[in-house]
């Protein structure tokens, strides 16, 4: 085996350790099934098997025989494919976290662009254009490298923009270190795009990996171990640093679910927390990138949104009975999902955080009490 084969196995292999290092310290999320655990764990296994396939492909290359000439092809065409793929698996994981998401004609042009480049793959393997294999078994790369160069980094950049909007739409209410993915990537996509013959962009994706898992484990502390959501910790640690900007006013609603109690005491507490798990999952999609939805205590939940318009706080109040009257509907749960809420601006040059949740709890329980009222409960104890 010559040197640089030597070194391009040395590279894969790490790559391939990382990975599966942190895939096992991380098989604690595999029970809390939600879109992010889902496009990481994704984003692992599409990353390990590069770093096992990069270096058959090299291994492969200029050797006769069948099955080193299928290596060669299918292997190259999967490498293609896995880092467009990865590219929009990253996508969705940071625009999830940080934003709740994207609007629907962003998802569809994102969708039709990987459909086009699937399909790009697949034509590949009858009228080359994105790389060739001759008749010695040599991959050569064609004009089409360039174009999924370009997929590959626009699809990466596009989460670039998103993030830096959120992040100026937000202040300080949501925060990732996005550069912990990009620069391992960037550099490793850039060394093997300059250097033809080595191989660093599947040891750079798993790096890129490593970090956002390490940032993610880092950012436990501000976050609820059941729902997923941030917690008090969050709100105390982020408001204090946001009652530093000026001119800062935002609203804020505090949720409390009706007859908690009594969906724990009528179908035990595992059915409770679904039911709560439910419920920060319905406000998560709900507040998208307008704010942040926080566990507070218990059943109780906080929303701060980017708005002081009354109109605009209706509109998301309005949605979120909508949503839950739709998985009531639509769920085969043994309960009914429903909330009371307060609303309140949030003011912190003005006043502090302690007046600001009095403020939202006391019209949340006002508006309890008119719920409990209408459906003939004005015992508490049914809350």
């Amino acid at each position: 085996m010559d040197t640089s084969l030597t070194c391009i196995y040395v590279v894969n292999i790490f790559g391939a350790v990382l990975i599966a290092v942190v895939l096992a310290g991380n098989l604690w999320r595999l029970p809390r099934r939600n879109l992010e655990n889902a496009t990481l764990f994704a984003m692992l296994i599409c990353g390990f098997l590069n770093c096992i396939i990069d270096p058959l492909v090299f291994t492969s290359d200029g050797h006769g025989g069948t099955l080193a000439k299928l290596t060669n092809f299918l292997g190259n065409g999967w490498l293609y494919a896995s880092n467009m793929y990865c590219s929009v698996l990253w996508f969705i994981f940071l625009t999830r976290h940080v934003c709740g998401g994207v609007s629907k004609i962003h998802s569809r042009i994102l969708s039709v662009i990987i459909a086009i480049g699937t399909i790009g793959v697949i034509v590949n393997g009858f009228c080359p254009f994105i790389f060739s294999i001759d008749e010695n078994n040599v991959y050569h790369r064609h004009w089409g490298y360039w174009v999924y160069t370009v997929i590959d980094y626009g699809i990466t950049m596009d989460s670039v923009v998103v993030y830096f909007w959120s992040r100026m739409r937000n202040g300080v209410l949501r925060y990732f270190p996005i550069w912990v993915y990009l620069f391992p990537l960037m550099l490793g996509t850039l060394a093997q795009t300059l250097f033809y013959g080595i191989s660093t962009i599947s040891s750079g994706l798993a790096i890129s990996i490593a970090g956002v898992f390490t940032s993610l484990q880092n950012e436990l502390i501000f976050r609820d171990r059941l729902t997923g959501l941030y917690n008090r910790v969050y709100l105390d640690h982020h408001l204090a640093i946001f009652s530093r900007k000026r001119n800062t006013v935002m609203t804020g609603l505090m949720l409390d679910l009706n007859s908690f109690k009594k969906i724990n005491d009528d179908f035990g507490h595992s059915v409770g927390d679904q039911a709560l798990i439910n419920m920060a999952d319905i406000l998560q999609r709900v507040v998208g990138n307008i704010g942040v939805a926080i566990r507070y205590a218990g059943d109780e939940f906080i929303l701060l949104l980017d708005t002081e318009d009354d109109v605009v706080v209706d509109y998301y109040i309005k949605d979120i009975h909508k949503s839950l009257a739709d998985f009531n509907e639509k769920s085969q749960a043994p309960y009914k999902l429903s909330t009371s809420i307060g609303r309140g601006q949030l003011d912190l040059k003005n006043h502090n955080l302690d007046d600001f949740i009095n403020s939202i709890d006391h019209d949340m329980y006002e508006n309890k009490k008119s719920y409990y009222a209408a459906n003939g409960m004005n015992d508490r104890r049914h809350r």
